[in-house]
């Protein structure tokens, strides 16, 4: 079962993946693909990221940290 994670850990594998940070609204902040044809959400909530949308990261990567899980 996927689990919360910390919001600098997400940001920390986006980021290492070539993924940019473009823009935050309030808690909510959207990441770019290094080619830009793709986006996500992601939602800070408390300084977590829930699981449902770690479980949306680990759609598109193969490789995300088996801690994760």
């Amino acid at each position: 079962m996927t689990k919360r994670q910390k919001h600098r850990d997400v940001a920390k594998f986006l980021r290492s993946k070539g993924w940019e940070h473009v823009r935050t609204k309030g808690s909510h902040e959207t990441w770019k693909s290094p080619d830009g044809a793709m986006t996500l959400v992601v939602a800070a909530h408390g300084g977590e990221v829930s699981a449902g949308i770690v479980r949306q990261i680990q759609n598109v990567f193969d490789d995300t940290p088996s801690t994760w899980n």
